[in-house]
């Protein structure tokens, strides 16, 4: 339903977001209110053939906090002259009172007990988590999603759901930073939820059996070893048939728990890595691999079909005055080989920082990244000398940073440079010839006053880009100055920048921008602000436009 756009939106969102410890109940007070309302009115005007907003909008909104013996109830709310649609209030309620080790979950919350099973999926239901002593327990029940109809007359298509429901239990032993965890999720979806969909094959009711293990492993204070793995049995239709009981592997526990058919699939994800530390040198070692199609009725989304292995060393030297960071990563997909072609990548990093003294900062930190992707012959199931694709990428960045002063007078002056190039081969003849490279030189001054209470930065930028088809540079320089007055309770604030475009050699135009912005406190519970923006850009090319554009706002805000 649409409505005219004097009428306003009201979205109105609830929930418990912080957990409540029962064992200061009697020191937290019976009810407190606590948070903020603001009103704002927008302007704008342009001489762009297409505006990108309405000439005059004005919004009140607010963010009260209703405080019950310490369980807090945030409110949001938000009432705007926009035509815009109206749409069913989004209430979600959810508490995590706690109790030493003890702690309840209900209503609308999220739990992670591991990366491939349950993590971080919203539920409405309850849940616990308990750590007496060194054992770890956690478990959760409730809703996952919920159902919606198939609608065939929508304006605009919706996808059915099912009822989602499902549960988890995670039992662990150990601390912090040695521990072992088993977790298993089990989520299905109830077929006689919704009407069944005349899409049916690709809209079913599916189910899913998930284990997984999770350790960490700290050992002689040098040495750290993590493990996460998951198993995960989905079965996408739960209408399909199904193999004989007898010729399912471990059958009377599996039908205990999943509906096993010829939707049936079982994969696995996993990560794992090692850590050594040695004096001032740090080494780590990770695999990854995650089985096509694998996913989890505990989890949003997965990235899936990788293989993924990373080499990460890292030390200091010369009195940790300088520190190096370094990545060496390789990953392929087409895990099962059955695709039509296989993409490996290579990913090396490198960063540098130095410190020679503590006014005088300088970092480098260079990338690589390489994408080869080869035709594969699915009969042979083996690689083909036969090139898709070659991607190199190169970035480059260096800054340097010198502070100078005493404690009233305080001066900043930064460089920085950054260099990005990209160069690829492939078969695709109209695709050929797109290498760009892009340089980009930087320079600022700053400065501030701390008995006049007021500074300003002075900046110079220039960037110079060129691939096949175009040939571009623009520069330009800004300032910027703020100032506190009234004791500190009205700070303006002025920019203004200018920058030159070229194109292909030939001058293609200048934009001018210019903006005031102001705050004044009014107390601890009162504030004023506005702000003016004003942007000129002059042309000179048909392919930028120019145009003229104001925006200016006024706003207060109290708060209690």
């Amino acid at each position: 339903m649409r409505y005219p756009a004097s009428i306003f939106i009201l979205l109105l969102s609830v929930s418990f977001s912080a957990g409540q410890n029962l064992e200061n109940l009697k020191d937290q007070p019976p009810v407190t209110v606590s948070g903020n309302v603001s009103a704002s009115i927008q302007g704008y005007s342009t001489s762009r053939e297409r505006a990108s907003r309405l000439p005059f909008i004005w919004t009140l909104s607010g963010n009260p906090t209703l405080s019950i013996y310490g369980v807090t109830l945030p409110f949001s709310f938000v009432i705007s002259r926009k035509n815009e649609d109206f749409r069913q209030p989004f209430n979600q309620f959810g508490v995590s009172p706690y109790y030493k080790w003890l702690k309840l979950h209900l209503g609308y919350r999220s739990l992670s007990f591991s990366q491939y099973s349950l993590n971080g999926h919203v539920f409405n239901g309850i849940g616990a988590e308990a750590t007496p002593g060194k054992w770890r327990f956690g478990a959760m029940y409730g809703r996952l999603l919920r159902p919606i109809e198939p609608d065939s007359a929508a304006l605009v298509p919706v996808r059915p759901t099912y009822l989602r429901r499902g549960y988890s239990m995670k039992v662990g032993y150990g601390t912090s930073s040695n521990y072992v965890d088993l977790v298993l999720l089990k989520g299905w979806d109830e077929p006689g939820s919704i009407r069944r969909p005349t899409d049916s094959v690709t809209i079913n009711p599916q189910q899913n059996l998930v284990l997984a293990l999770k350790t960490q492993q700290r050992l002689f204070s040098r040495l750290t070893f993590n493990m996460d793995v998951g198993l995960s049995g989905w079965t996408s239709n739960l209408f399909a048939e199904g193999p004989p009981r007898e010729d399912i592997p471990l059958s009377g526990i599996v039908n205990d728990l999943l509906n096993v058919n010829y939707s049936t699939q079982f994969l696995t994800a996993g990560r794992a890595s090692l850590a050594v530390r040695v004096a001032q040198v740090n080494l780590r070692l990770q695999y990854q691999r995650v089985d096509p199609d694998y996913q989890t009725m505990g989890a949003y989304f997965f990235n899936n079909d990788l293989e993924n292995i990373t080499f990460s060393p890292s030390w200091s030297m010369f009195k940790r005055k300088v520190r190096v960071n370094g990545s060496v990563g390789w990953q392929r997909n087409n895990l099962r080989e059955d695709k039509t072609n296989q993409t490996n990548r290579r990913i090396n990093s490198l960063q540098v920082s130095y410190v020679p003294i503590p006014r005088l900062t300088a970092s480098m930190s260079f990338t690589n990244f390489q994408i080869n992707q080869q035709r594969l012959d699915v009969i042979r199931r083996d690689v083909i000398d036969s090139l898709q694709l070659e991607q190199f990428s190169n970035n480059l960045s260096l800054n340097v940073n010198y502070n100078f002063g005493d404690k009233v007078k305080r001066y900043s002056l930064s460089a920085g440079f950054n260099r990005q190039s990209m160069s690829q081969e492939q078969n695709n003849e109209a695709l050929r010839d797109n290498d760009s490279r892009s340089l980009s030189p930087t320079f600022s001054f700053r400065y501030n006053n701390k008995d006049t209470k007021w500074g300003y930065r002075a900046s110079f930028n220039l960037n110079d880009f060129e691939n096949s088809s175009v040939s571009s540079v623009r520069w330009g320089v800004a300032l910027n100055a703020d100032k506190k007055l009234a004791d500190d309770k009205l700070m303006l604030n002025a920019s203004g920048s200018w920058n030159q475009t070229s194109l292909d050699g030939g001058s293609a135009g200048t934009t001018i921008r210019t903006g005031l912005r102001c705050s004044y406190n009014a107390g601890e519970k009162h504030t004023l602000s506005g702000s003016a923006h004003f942007i000129q850009r002059a042309s000179s090319n048909d392919r930028i436009e120019g145009f003229n554009e104001f925006l200016g706002s006024l706003s207060y805000n109290y708060a209690f």
